[in-house]
């Protein structure tokens, strides 16, 4: 897991941990690891959850590389027997199990991940760490979009194609945010194993779930927007999937915290950028003009920044800006976005393994995980509004 500073820049508050950290390992020194365990079981701790180890959280615990945790696991000659001694200890110790483990030779089988849009690069960071923690059981993923356009259905989900994959004996399912139809979707899995991640709270109990705490992610983001001075904050999102509603809700439950509940306006939008670019210049053409506005991803979030531009709005002197998901797209030096990270090597490694948990015959109850984020905070927040922020309609001279 990371706990630490962004390598992509920003200052990022952790709300689950103490962030100190030891200094790097040297690579080439293995009897120089620096023991990282307690801070990772702390992060395990503090999950709303049953609480199980990955590989990541393996690696992480004694300051080496997933490739390494796992040469080790599997009893590679290349690694001291030391360091094997201390990964195989750490892998009890975190629950993460070893049985599951197969030599690099032995290939069980292929997981479909099944994804609404390839847009968003947050599912690349997923598809990732789920492809690390599906190789130590010598599986691999595919990952299929099953978004499809109708007459008959604005937004439908394919289902052929998920049959299709049934049919071509699939291990299991994985599935990134919601999807459209998903009573369909999951009479057309067969019931062949399928674990949701990032999803919607509404799942919870009916599949397994690893989802982003977004009651913590909302609260970070107005918690670091107020103490900067901002009083009247604006959220986008609230349609196109029942996540997206569910953040709204948290946004405003974290402004009436702050006794700004007749302040939080949540203006409609999804996780697209047009419809961020509506819902931003729809904000900054009404009679009270926020100074932040959060977003529900980071691309609607690119949305409302070129609609602030637009605007000819200073970010973040007279707009401070806000996304969620940490994504490439935010951490760019062009952009410089302050953003949620929902921690998605956990997300993906621990859906991974509850995945590979069910294909092996585990048939207890459905487990739903709540994995809490942690706040980046980069140049698109660094001001508190000014004093003569405006607080009526902004008319522009064409």
């Amino acid at each position: 897991m990371s706990n630490g500073a962004s390598s992509s820049g920003g200052e990022r508050i952790d709300p689950t941990a103490d962030t100190t950290h030891g200094p790097a390992p040297d690579a080439g020194e293995t009897g120089q690891i620096i023991e990282q365990g307690d801070e990772v079981e702390k992060s395990l701790a503090a999950e709303s959850g049953p609480a199980r180890g990955t590989l990541r959280d393996v690696a992480d615990s004694l300051g080496i590389s997933s490739a390494v945790a796992l040469r080790a696991l599997r009893g590679a000659e290349d690694i001291r027997p030391k360091l094997r001694e201390r990964v195989e200890e750490a892998a009890d110790r975190l629950g993460f199990p070893r049985d599951e483990v197969v030599s690099e030779g032995d290939h069980r089988g292929v997981v479909a991940v099944l994804v609404n849009t390839m847009r968003n690069t947050w599912i690349s960071d997923l598809v990732r760490a789920i492809r690390i923690e599906l190789t130590a059981t010598g599986r691999s993923a595919v990952v299929v979009p099953t978004r499809r356009r109708v007459p008959e259905y604005p937004v439908a989900a394919d289902t052929e194609a998920i049959e299709s994959l049934v049919n071509l004996g699939v291990d299991g399912f994985l599935m990134i945010s919601d999807l459209a139809d998903m009573d369909s979707v999951l009479e057309a899995t067969k019931g062949r194993p399928f674990v949701g991640i990032g999803c919607s709270r509404e799942y919870a109990g009916r599949i397994d779930t690893v989802r982003i705490d977004d009651e913590i992610g909302q609260g970070l983001l107005v918690d670091h927007l107020v103490s900067l001075g901002h009083r009247d904050i604006a959220h986008v999102g609230g349609v196109g999937a029942a996540v997206s509603r569910e953040r709204a809700d948290a946004f405003r439950a974290a402004m009436e915290r702050h006794g700004l509940a007749d302040r939080a306006r949540v203006e409609p939008g999804d996780f697209t950028e047009q419809v961020g670019h509506t819902a931003g210049s729809m904000l900054l053409r009404g009679s009270v003009i926020p100074t932040a506005v959060i977003c529900t991803n980071d691309v609607s979030a690119l949305g409302v920044l070129a609609a602030a531009r637009e605007a000819s709005f200073d970010v973040p002197s007279q707009l401070a800006v806000a996304g969620y998901g940490n994504t490439s797209l935010g951490s760019t030096g062009v952009v410089e976005l302050t953003s949620v990270d929902p921690n998605s090597d956990r997300l993906g490694a621990l859906a991974a393994q509850f995945l590979v948990d069910r294909v092996g015959g585990d048939d207890s109850p459905a487990r739903d995980v709540a994995i809490a984020p942690s706040l980046v905070v980069r140049r698109s927040t660094s001001a508190g509004p000014r004093a003569e922020a405006p607080r009526r309609k902004r008319i522009s001279i064409e």
